[in-house]
């Protein structure tokens, strides 16, 4: 987000590691349907879906095919979603596991 805010685009270097990861991400999500328990696997997928969408904005982006203020805001905002996701996968997975109960989300 922040090469996309300075430069507009990314360099050959940031979209060849960018693939990289997102294929290494790819692979272990798909992994990830193998082991998770079913309590799990929604909350897994709420997070993939976040992950996604994200991606496309940044696809988008970086090609310059989008209103690129109102892309990039959309990206903040999914950004920011995708970090309640992962918490909610995180305590799910604790939970899963059995080391902590019920958590509670911290007051704002």
């Amino acid at each position: 987000m922040h090469d996309l805010r300075r430069g507009g685009s990314f360099d050959e270097a940031r979209r060849a590691e960018l693939e990289e990861r997102w294929s290494a991400y790819v692979v272990q999500h798909a992994e990830s349907h193998m082991i998770v328990s079913d309590a799990v696997l929604p909350v897994v997928g709420a997070a993939n879906g976040s992950l996604r969408k994200i991606y496309g904005l940044v696809q988008r982006l970086d090609s310059g095919q989008s209103d690129r203020e109102e892309e990039l805001q959309e990206l903040s905002r999914r950004v920011d979603d995708l970090w309640e996701r992962l918490t909610a996968l995180r305590d799910e997975m604790r939970r899963d596991l059995g080391i902590t109960g019920r958590v509670e989300a911290p007051s704002r």
